[in-house]
């Protein structure tokens, strides 16, 4: 009962007092989704479908999900909740790495206006061997370098402004295609196209429990 309500907000974003009797009292869910979320057990789900990833490939980028007004004024303040402000107003940004099938195999959040750049490191556990293909929001130096320090390889073009050209394999660099067609499969879920959650952890935990269930549709 607590998984099928937990679908149903995934899929209507509503608030939490709004759930069908039929799914018991609202404060009994909410309160199974606060659990949830503080164990964990989303994420360690996600870890173990995401072990099954056979290629070396990763494919990683970010998406922005504007921020709904209820979700304003978090504990904490805004900046410790992932959320950041933009010229489209209060926003918080998903990072993705998955697979070379476009599966998820590790997400993030951070700061609407964060330099993505600075968190790929982050998202990788075990770099060494991967071959990690971004677009050229992630053209940088320093992040090239880190990457190849870690074992890592990349497939990243370089900007029209960059004096030294950089090689690429478009072959592999098409691939990338896969990444945009993870986050479109996600926001198809109401909550995730917008988030309503004050708090950065229970944000995510629905992202995970939304990117598991793109895995037993996809992937397994």
């Amino acid at each position: 009962m607590v998984l099928d309500a937990l679908f149903f907000r995934l899929r209507n974003a509503g608030p939490w007092r709004d759930l069908p009797d039929v799914f018991g009292p609202w404060r009994t869910i909410y309160g199974w989704y606060q659990r949830l979320a503080r164990q964990g057990i989303w994420e360690r789900l996600l870890r173990r479908l995401a072990a099954g990833a056979k290629s070396r490939i990763r494919l990683v980028d970010g998406t922005h999900v504007v921020v709904h007004q209820c979700a304003a004024n978090p504990a904490g303040g805004a900046q410790k909740q992932a959320m950041g402000r933009t010229r489209g107003g209060r926003n918080t940004k998903i990072m993705a790495l998955t697979d070379g099938r476009g599966l998820p195999v590790k997400l993030l959040l951070i700061e609407g206006q964060a330099y993505e750049g600075r968190h790929v490191i982050p998202l990788l556990e075990a770099p060494e061997g991967l071959l990690i293909v971004g677009d050229k929001g992630f053209d940088s130096d320093p992040l090239r370098q880190q990457l190849e320090q870690l074992g890592a390889s990349h497939c990243i073009p370089g900007k029209s402004n960059r004096s030294k050209k950089r090689r690429l394999n478009k072959k592999l660099y098409r691939q990338r295609y896969k990444v945009e067609n993870y986050f479109c499969r996600l926001k198809r879920w109401a909550l995730a196209s917008t988030r309503r959650d004050k708090l950065a952890s229970h944000f995510l935990a629905l992202i995970q429990f939304a990117s598991v269930i793109d895995w037993l549709r996809y992937g397994c």
